[in-house]
């Protein structure tokens, strides 16, 4: 390995050995806490340790209150915009590089206290020269670098990882490389930028719906500048349901009729409030769906929704990116039908996105079918919505929220299906 792999293998693996040291000493002395409790505790001082990477880890880990005991999920959620912010005093010289300005010189305050901190970037408040609040966004120094070296060091362990027969099936490296992807675009703040402009567009027609305006001349790759949203009217209890719902729709409009979506909507980056609004922020971890791939999710989760096994067993053959040539489809089919008998027959308040999808995925690995990285990129966002959601409400119908939507896209199917066969009856009789 290059020597800077190298001295990041070894900072990393001492890391996670203080961070084990310090786990056996804090449960030895944990007195009446919860295992689960102490054990995050310290996992969340470890992540932060080990930089960003590691950071949206324990960020996606903190949306899974299905998987996790609450206690642990509170200690993770600090992750998700209070980690240790960065030295303000490199925010003047990042304006003065990419910029070539100094912060006087365009804004009339910036509060070198940040008001949200993540693993990437730091939030600060600060107001320009005609008077608007504005937050900006700042990449923290050396990130690009660090993240760099991890990806490459996390894909290396999972190539050894399937090396082990029961490891063997699993799409370890594929996960990596999905994981690494979606990180890279959050380090490029000129590709925030653009989510935020496509994603303004695509839920335009959400009224109820907020997304922060961009201030173009102050942004770059490593400084976001936008309005400042009144964030601080924010809840997270049953008073922000229609919010909830107001959010819920608008995902499903960028993920069944736009095709471009927000992947990352944990209780740090979706702020809900008691009036019925809802506003998303920080578009770093989105996903591109394209045409076929949308349509066919909305066709896949209405066979769900309907409890049509046979459908769903074949689009997730017909969409996957491998199947291997020994499938026993007929098993795998029966083993799809069941799991989507069980979540067509449960209540309201016992389906779960989690339960589903683990149940799909754990099919698909017994059977060695991969799917594609849009697939996964859909059903993503939907899991991280619920995570959040269940903070507020446990009763959503996801399905019947989703209608109006997977109809749209499946009309849209069938006009283009209604296209192609009059082009067809058209170029036989021009050809007769």
């Amino acid at each position: 390995m290059p020597s800077g792999i190298g001295a990041r293998a070894a900072e990393t693996g001492a890391l996670l050995a203080l961070g084990s040291f310090r786990l056996a000493a804090a449960l030895a002395r944990s007195r009446g806490r919860s295992r689960a409790a102490v054990t995050a505790e310290v996992a969340v001082r470890t992540l932060e340790r080990l930089g960003p990477t590691y950071i949206k880890l324990g960020q996606i880990l903190a949306t899974r209150r299905d998987l996790l005991p609450e206690s642990a999920v509170v200690e993770l959620e600090r992750l998700q915009d209070r980690v240790r912010p960065a030295s303000f005093d490199d925010v003047p010289a990042l304006f003065r590089r990419e910029l070539g300005v100094s912060p006087e010189d365009v804004l009339s305050e910036l509060d070198p206290v940040p008001v949200a901190c993540g693993g990437v970037a730091c939030v600060y408040r600060g107001r320009l020269r005609d008077g608007s609040a504005v937050a900006i966004k700042v990449r923290r120094p050396d990130v690009a670098r660090r993240i760099h070296l991890d990806l490459r060091l996390l894909r290396f362990g999972a190539r050894a990882l399937t090396l082990l027969p029961p490891l063997r099936r699993l799409p370890l490296v594929e996960g990596i490389d999905e994981f690494g992807a979606g990180l890279r675009r959050q380090i490029d703040f000129r590709l925030e930028a653009e989510a935020n402009r496509r994603i303004r567009g695509a839920v335009s027609g959400e009224r109820n719906v907020l997304v922060p305006r961009l201030v173009d001349e102050l942004s770059s790759e490593s400084l976001l500048t936008m309005e400042l949203l009144p964030v601080g009217s924010a809840r997270r209890d049953a008073r922000c349901v229609p919010a909830l719902l107001a959010a819920l729709h608008a995902l499903y409009r960028m993920i069944f009729v736009d095709g471009f979506v927000h992947c990352d909507l944990h209780g740090a980056n979706l702020f809900l409030f008691p009036d019925g609004t809802a506003a998303l922020v920080d578009f770093g971890f989105v996903a591109e769906l394209p045409t076929e791939t949308r349509l066919t999710f909305a066709e896949f989760f209405l066979a769900m929704a309907s409890d049509d096994g046979r459908r769903c067993a074949r689009i997730t053959v017909e969409t996957a990116s491998f199947v291997p040539p020994e499938l026993d489809y007929p098993a795998f089919e029966g083993e799809v039908c069941r799991l989507v008998s069980r979540a067509a027959g449960a209540s309201i308040e016992d389906f779960s996105v989690a339960g589903f999808v683990g149940g799909l995925f754990d099919i698909q690995r017994r059977h060695r079918v991969v799917g594609t990285s849009e697939f996964v990129m859909a059903i993503v966002a939907l899991l991280v919505f619920e995570g959040t959601a269940k903070t507020v409400a446990g009763g959503i119908d996801f399905g019947s929220e989703a209608a109006p939507f997977v109809m749209q896209a499946l009309g849209e199917r069938m006009e283009a299906g209604r296209s192609a066969a009059l082009a067809e009856v058209e170029a036989a009789l021009s050809a007769a």
